[in-house]
């Protein structure tokens, strides 16, 4: 297995495995209140591969703190992709580390996260994916507007991690507006 796809496989079990006793013990601490255990995300953006798509991408994040300032979120998510009418659809889950940066009356975050994804087709925009499972590997910073608005930048790299015979992959970037609840 390549190096991207043992990432992707140790990073949500480590996060599980660590956070198993941090969890009860952070919970109480401060500043952690302001930040909502669910919000709803949505975001635009295109690829970096060159085949000028469009793309969307829906989330609903589940998160609780599990350190001081470091939040762990559960991502489902659901993204469109349109590169001159081929129209891709991926559909997944992702585990994504929160970490939290309070500084006078804003709160920059960065985020580093891994998942499994289910997609429409394995050609796209002339590039050969392999096959319908891909896996994900999340990057991205932003800051929260308010205590229930975040606005972050995130780039999300799809691809087989090697499994299937072809692994072009897909690099995509968005701008994503959060709302919490």
């Amino acid at each position: 297995m390549r190096p991207l796809g043992i990432f992707l496989w140790l990073f949500p079990a480590c996060i599980l495995i660590f956070t198993q006793t941090a969890m009860a013990s952070s919970a109480d601490k401060p500043g952690f209140e302001a930040i909502p255990g669910f919000e709803l995300g949505i975001a635009g953006g295109s690829s970096f591969n060159g085949h000028g798509s469009a793309q969307g991408l829906l989330l609903a994040a589940f998160q609780k703190p599990v350190f001081p300032n470091f939040l762990l979120r559960v991502e489902p998510t659901f993204e469109y992709m349109n590169a001159k009418g081929d129209v891709l659809y991926a559909g997944g889950a992702s585990l994504v580390a929160r970490k939290l940066a309070p500084y006078k009356g804003i709160m920059p975050f960065v985020d580093l996260g891994g998942g499994l994804n289910y997609i429409s087709q394995n050609h796209f925009a002339g590039r050969e994916l392999g096959g319908n499972f891909m896996f994900d590997l999340i990057l991205g910073g932003g800051f929260y507007l308010t205590r229930n608005i975040s606005l972050s930048y995130r780039y999300r790299h799809l691809s087989n991690s090697g499994i299937f015979d072809h692994n072009e992959g897909i690099d995509s970037y968005y701008i994503l507006l959060g709302i919490g609840e």
